[in-house]
């Protein structure tokens, strides 16, 4: 089929800024959300599911923080990037559900079993003990508050820039660095034993 007979494709070209798409959707192009929801829902996804650590409840808030964002994309004047707008939807999601899920059991799940690990067939022993490491690290996630859960989210696994996790959090850089620091103590203190009995152990 000659691509001279599609002068206008459904499938948009990945080369278009998310402010172009945000304007296309804005005129009633709906195949511009599209795009953008391929191009962020990996990274929305892994951010809630470490904030909830529960696969389905957080494939569930992935969708409506996409619903939530088509339904107020005409409120979306370009103040700020579409994905820092697109993280404080996600974030307000999460913290929302966390809640609501707090007085009910969680399951262990690792924190992302969607990376490549660098041994393609590793043996038992290691498999057991990456699952350990990663249930122990969501499990001192968990026992964050939403402010510092955020915070060591977005900077320390997301790697959003500093200023970009102020706007996002609506808060000075200064403010986020403050957070960040008090979050890693605090996630520290909870790992410490841990890793001081694996080491004891050895």
């Amino acid at each position: 089929m000659s691509r001279k007979s599609k002068p206008t494709e459904p499938m948009l070209p990945d080369t278009i800024s998310d402010a172009d798409y945000v304007q296309k959707l804005q005129r009633g192009q709906t195949d511009a959300f599209e795009a953008l929801i391929r191009r962020h829902e990996k990274t929305i996804f892994n951010l809630i599911y470490r904030m909830l650590n529960d696969y389905d409840e957080a494939a569930e808030t992935s969708q409506e923080v996409f619903l939530s964002a088509y339904r107020a994309i005409g409120q979306f004047r370009g103040d700020a990037n579409f994905s820092t707008w697109l993280y404080r939807i996600a974030l307000n999601h999460a913290t929302t559900r966390r809640k609501s899920m707090n007085a009910r059991h969680q399951r262990n799940v690792p924190i992302d079993n969607t990376e490549p690990v660098s041994d393609p067939q590793p043996g038992p022993a290691e498999s057991m003990e990456k699952q350990e490491v990663r249930e122990t690290v969501q499990r001192a996630l968990n026992s964050l508050s939403d402010d510092d859960a955020a915070v060591i989210l977005l900077r320390d696994l997301q790697d959003v820039p500093y200023e970009e996790v102020a706007r996002v959090l609506e808060v000075p850089v200064g403010t986020v660095k403050s957070r960040l620091h008090r979050a890693r103590q605090a996630l520290k203190c909870e790992l410490a034993s841990y890793f001081y009995a694996g080491r004891k152990a050895v």
